[in-house]
């Protein structure tokens, strides 16, 4: 088990064991929402860490987090901290918020899909990320591990996490196009709108006519206040869902032609080294991922 940002970027990935001994591993799937991958190596007579249960963690317990900052010079690294919040939100790389585990364990670029462990040795996180920055000291933040185990076991039997619901679309927040934003202003739109990126081959839009460059409105009649209402709606949903969204298309003299359709929301089958997930762009307040940074 490593992190999805670790092992979402393609390319080969190597696992080193605590002896130095290496194995080419393959991608068995990742879930960019939790931040969770999964790999696999050939080899055998390995014993696996046991895992506690995070649900169990209090404030201000010890807690340890191992890892290889700095890369393999310093692999095996240990270091130990408090736990400041059990199920602190933050938001992940692709913007979906995520329940984790803030600590001050010092977490360093190499530290990412390290295990944070508790004083009998458990696993009770994945090391994900931290707040880079000189104003802040001692922000790290860990996936539980009650939600860790949940998405490797789902991903070891189906290649990704089941009964996600999805659009299958990728789009923008309007205000983040010039062009757009005054579109939005000058014809009243609903400051939430969204600008549709493409539309993929699996999506009940993909039959619809609805392209590039449309924006999306409304979602049942409602106005879209904010770029969030749509993947907050759509995380609410299940799948095969019905959802009615009001589409504006704009011409070359910037008039508007508005229309409805209807969207089954279909399954999301998530990342994993051959499948790739729809993109949705949130308006991410605070955001460690992007502002502040990884601990890769």
């Amino acid at each position: 088990m490593t992190c999805a940002h670790v092992i979402s970027g393609g390319g080969s990935v190597r696992v080193q064991l605590s002896d130095e001994t290496q194995y080419d591993a393959t991608v068995v799937g990742y879930d960019s929402k939790t931040d969770i991958g999964v790999l696999k190596i050939m080899a055998t007579g390995l014993k696996a860490a046991e895992f506690g249960d995070s649900d169990k963690l209090s404030v201000g317990e010890t807690v340890y987090a191992i890892g290889n900052p700095g890369g393999t010079a310093f692999a095996g690294s240990f270091t130990n901290g408090i736990v400041s919040a059990i199920s602190r939100p933050v938001n992940s790389q692709i913007g979906y918020e995520m329940i984790c585990i803030q600590h001050t364990a010092a977490i360093n670029p190499g530290n990412s899909g390290g295990a944070l462990v508790n004083e009998y040795g458990q696993v009770i996180g994945i090391n994900s990320s931290k707040i880079a920055s000189t104003d802040y000291e001692g922000m790290a933040f860990s996936v539980p591990s009650v939600t860790a185990k949940e998405v490797y076991d789902e991903i070891v039997a189906n290649g990704y996490v089941t009964n996600r619901p999805k659009l299958g679309i990728t789009y923008s927040p309007a205000s983040s196009s010039q062009m757009y934003s005054m579109i939005v202003s000058l014809k009243d739109l609903p400051a939430g709108s969204l600008i549709v990126q493409s539309v993929q081959s699996d999506s009940s839009l993909a039959s619809q006519d609805v392209k590039q460059g449309d924006l999306i409105t409304k979602v049942n009649g409602k106005d879209l206040d904010s770029a969030d209402d749509l993947p907050d709606l759509i995380d609410k949903s299940a799948v095969g869902d019905t959802l009615t969204l009001t589409i504006c298309r704009i011409d070359s003299n910037y008039n508007i032609n508005e229309f409805e359709v209807k969207a089954t929301l279909v399954e999301d089958k998530g990342d994993s080294s051959s499948v790739k997930t729809e993109s949705t762009t949130r308006s991410n307040s605070y955001n460690p991922f992007s502002a502040y940074g990884y601990g890769n």
